[in-house]
C-alpha cells in the first residue's frame, strides 16, 4: 500500500498517511483518494500532492 506525508486533521501535524482508495482510470492530482492516518487512524477525502512540488517541503 503507497504511503503519502500528509497532514493529518486530527493530529494536526504532518504524518504517513496510507492510500486506501486510489483513483485506477486516469491519473492526475486533482482526483479525490481516501487517506487514512498511520498515527490515529482518522479516514478523509483529500486531493493528491502535485506530482513534483510537494514532495521536496
Amino acid at each position: 500500500m503507497p504511503t503519502e506525508k500528509r497532514f493529518c486533521d486530527q493530529c494536526m501535524i504532518r504524518t504517513d498517511h496510507d492510500v486506501i482508495e486510489d483513483p485506477e482510470a486516469i491519473y492526475t492530482y486533482k482526483r479525490r483518494r481516501l487517506y487514512k492516518c498511520r498515527e490515529c487512524g482518522h479516514t478523509s477525502y483529500k486531493r493528491g500532492l502535485r506530482p513534483s512540488s510537494e514532495s521536496v517541503y
